[in-house]
């Protein structure tokens, strides 16, 4: 056998390129004996089974392939006499190509991130819808000296400077804090309408309330909720901040009382119809304004439930998909919905035209790619915002949206059909639909791994002219809505500083709420494991950055108050969590 022939042989055993080393696991804050649920077990061991079936299959057609290949080769030596040389080199090709499809969950480079239309988003600025057109032309890193002048001019003239155009330049900043941690992911958390209550949710089912005294949180009341599947998916307070409602992957909400004396007593408010047989869960819950009915999305559905009768009053097959996100229009109101879907469709919803089982919407909001992950209102029945898989957030205007009748004329959007919880992105970041009629894109921030979610920030302090997500690198990026990324919070320092560990640990920023008045944001987190093979969560917690004049923050005070403590001057000793 000559030297080519053994070279071939040599090739053959060759396998596919080689897995690439595992990433360096995270340092465990918390306690170690935290499982996650029996479900969420089960759900790892089905990625991995998957996982497992794809490569077998991959192998066997390669080696099928190969084979062929050999008995091709081999004939046409025989027949033409062509050298072992060039027959290596089509091997190798050949093989090349091979290994590389053979591993399809290996990571590839992002697409590049485009530039913002900052032409277009600089009108949305001027247009008045989002503040004072005057406040557009600051910048957002203004120096003391001019701050103090104009607030020296408000006093002077209160016609020239209002007090938008100074909030404005107060944003949260760096360095963050730990100011709750917990054993387990913390999914869903923000502030109340007036900024007078806190409230989150935990995997755990637990449910955190809190006073707020400027900038502190003081813990007021922690209740055990109903058990569910998974976890708590969504929670809302009433506008009134009296009541409570949480969710979870099952047909039923539960709706309890917040004030620290009230009983622990959970309603339970079945969203099932009688004449649907088939597995409820809801992802997403929103009070309407008079505090009497609830909208909720579920799979593939909406509904809106009246809490004093205790009966649906419309299931609409709303989407092609789970639907993730609904909030009303106003927060007021409860005539108009919006609901965001896994089929990567926004919708517009009149309660006036629904119809018990069927409806129509009034209207279809086409540009994401990919699944949406939530919508929130700017809460003028106009503009609204939304997260999407596709790894970019939208602005849109409802007098841009398509009618129902045109967008089933529309060709259907395929998407790339990966799994954000396991995966990258693989698609085009700069990737845009026939028909989208957003008017402004944000792209910078991450959306993996669970249903990240945006808001618009307050109108009092900043006119509502930036908005602001989570992400799943760990990080809280603020856009100003001209498409610059004017601030990113990092939540990986301020848990790498509370741990005392420098290891890179998967924390995801997945929920993020925007004090009404003061210029602080606090980030409901979730920590993972450190790669994309598994899905297990090892803790989480509240993060808080807040506006602090450029200076860092004294280590010895606690941000989160034990109900039963008074607030207690500076310099105290941290808090016991619990």
């Amino acid at each position: 056998m000559s030297q080519e022939q053994r070279d071939i042989i040599d090739l053959e055993d060759i396998g596919g390129l080689e897995d690439e080393p595992e990433e360096e696991g995270m340092t465990y804050i918390y306690d170690e004996d935290d499982d996650m649920s029996d479900e969420g077990d089960e759900e790892d061991d089905d990625y991995e089974d998957m996982d497992e079936d794809e490569d077998v299959d991959f192998d066997d057609h390669n080696d099928d392939e190969d084979e062929e290949g050999k008995g091709e080769d081999s004939e046409e030596e025989q027949d033409d006499g062509q050298p072992f040389s060039a027959l290596l080199g089509g091997l190798r090709l050949m093989h090349s190509l091979h290994g590389n499809r053979t591993y399809s969950n290996r990571r590839r480079e992002p697409s590049p991130t485009p530039e913002p239309d900052y032409q277009k988003g600089g009108e949305i600025l001027n247009s008045g819808d989002f503040g004072a057109v005057e406040s557009a032309h600051l910048t957002t890193a203004v120096p003391m000296k001019n701050v103090s002048r104009k607030l020296w001019m408000r006093q002077l003239n209160p016609r020239v400077v209002n007090t938008t155009s100074i909030g404005e330049n107060f944003l949260p900043c760096n360095p963050g804090k730990v100011i709750e941690p917990s054993r387990h992911p913390v999914y869903s958390g923000g502030y109340s309408a007036d900024g007078s209550i806190f409230a989150s949710c935990d995997q755990d089912y637990k449910l955190r309330i809190y006073r707020t005294a400027g900038n502190r949180l003081i813990r007021e009341k922690v209740m055990q909720g109903m058990a569910g599947r998974w976890t708590i998916t969504d929670h809302a307070l009433s506008l009134d901040n009296d009541w409570i409602i949480y969710s979870s992957i099952t047909p039923y909400v539960h709706l309890t009382r917040t004030a620290a004396d009230a009983p622990d007593t959970h309603h339970q408010l079945d969203f099932s119809p009688a004449d649907e047989e088939y597995d409820v869960g809801l992802w997403s819950v929103q009070f309407s304004g008079n505090g009497r009915e609830i909208v909720a999305g579920g799979q593939n559905r909406i509904y809106v439930y009246d809490i004093e009768s205790r009966t649906v009053l419309h299931s609409i097959a709303a989407h092609g998909d789970d639907v993730n996100s609904v909030c009303f229009s106003e927060p007021t109101s409860s005539q108009v919905v919006f609901s965001g879907s896994d089929d990567a469709s926004v919708k517009v919803w009149d309660r006036r035209s629904m119809r018990a089982g069927s409806g129509i919407p009034s209207g279809v909001l086409v540009g994401h790619t990919e699944g949406i992950t939530h919508v929130t209102s700017k809460g003028d029945n106009r503009y609204l915002a939304s997260n999407g898989k596709d790894q970019k957030m939208l602005l849109w205007d409802l007098r841009m949206m398509h009618s129902n009748r045109d967008y089933r004329k529309m060709p259907p959007n395929r998407g790339t059909g990966f799994d954000y919880r396991m995966s990258d992105y693989p698609g085009s970041k700069s990737t845009k639909l026939e028909g989208d009629c957003s008017v402004m894109s944000f792209r910078g921030h991450k959306v993996l791994r669970t249903l990240i979610r945006c808001h618009f920030s307050p109108v009092q302090s900043t006119g509502q002219r930036y908005l602001y997500t989570g992400s799943s690198d760990g990080q809280v990026a603020i856009y100003r809505l001209d498409g610059t990324l004017v601030k990113t919070l990092d939540v990986n320092a301020a848990f790498q500083k509370y741990s005392q560990s420098s290891r890179s640990g998967s924390y995801i920023a997945r929920d993020v709420s925007w004090h009404p008045h003061c210029p602080s944001i606090i980030s409901s987190c979730r920590i993972t494991d450190n790669g994309y093979g598994s899905y297990s969560d090892i803790g989480g917690g509240l993060v808080q950055h807040a506006f602090r004049m450029g200076l860092e923050s004294d280590d010895s005070e606690s941000d989160v108050e034990p109900a039963s403590r008074p607030i207690q001057p500076r310099h105290r000793p941290r808090a016991a969590f619990q």
